[in-house]
């Protein structure tokens, strides 16, 4: 992943199995990583070359899908050598990338929000505030409003232990780009926050839904379960 077209790359031999530019070499002999690859240097060049502030949803897809074939993760662990191009893309692409988490659950600072959705749906009275969630915020998940029930929701949620990693938890993997809106929806509809979006506010006359409509007509379940992974995020 962190290593971009170029010469610098090839111009050391290093015997170390996993440095950047053996790892790429792999990822090209197989056809899927190959193609994978092609497809991330597409997708996150503007992001790479400054041109985007935020890493964009489809350059998150790309790493997800790069690290899903045979010699994909490599890429993501090897090592840059002296490589001074590759050190900078790797730091670049840094906020792209899906997290891992740390095994200890007293220190949940790089907890994706993945895992921290299922340790909530692991325990009873979490997994029934998701559900109050997700019936009483409907207008949130659509990025129209935060009605005073669902903002009462989410600050239940917050006051609780998982709750509270649910407000922690960094967006992550597949449904990363759906994690983030859900966040930056709670930051601008329901903290008063600036949030990231660009959105014009809707007219006060405009007519309001009901709370209850589904979070995401028409969306894949995945996506219901990234709402539900940003449960209690205020801010990303």
């Amino acid at each position: 992943i962190w290593c971009v077209v170029g010469t610098v790359w090839w111009a050391t031999w290093v015997a170390d199995a996993h440095v950047c530019w053996q790892a790429l070499l792999r990822c090209q002999q197989e056809r899927d990583c190959e193609l994978a690859y092609n497809q991330y240097m597409r997708a996150c060049d503007p992001f790479l070359k400054g041109a985007r502030k935020q890493c964009p949803s489809h350059c998150i897809g790309a790493l997800v899908r790069l690290n899903q074939t045979l010699n994909g993760p490599d890429l993501e662990s090897c090592d840059c050598g002296q490589d001074t191009q590759c050190r900078r893309t790797k730091s670049a692409i840094e906020p792209c990338m899906p997290r891992r988490y740390r095994t200890d659950p007293a220190v949940p600072a790089d907890l994706g929000c993945t895992e921290a959705r299922q340790r909530c749906e692991d325990e009873a009275a979490c997994q029934g505030m998701l559900t109050s969630y997700l019936a009483n915020c409907g207008q949130l998940f659509n990025g129209r409003r935060c009605t005073a029930k669902c903002q009462d929701t989410i600050e239940h949620m917050l006051s609780t232990p998982s709750g509270a990693l649910l407000n922690k938890c960094i967006c992550d993997g597949v449904e990363r780009p759906f994690c983030e809106v859900m966040k930056d929806n709670m930051e601008r509809l329901c903290f008063g926050g600036p949030g990231l979006s660009t959105l014009s506010p809707e007219p006060e006359d405009a007519p309001e839904e009901e709370d209850d409509a589904d979070p995401a007509p028409g969306r894949p379940d995945r996506e219901r379960s990234a709402a539900t992974a940003a449960a209690a995020a205020a801010s990303g």
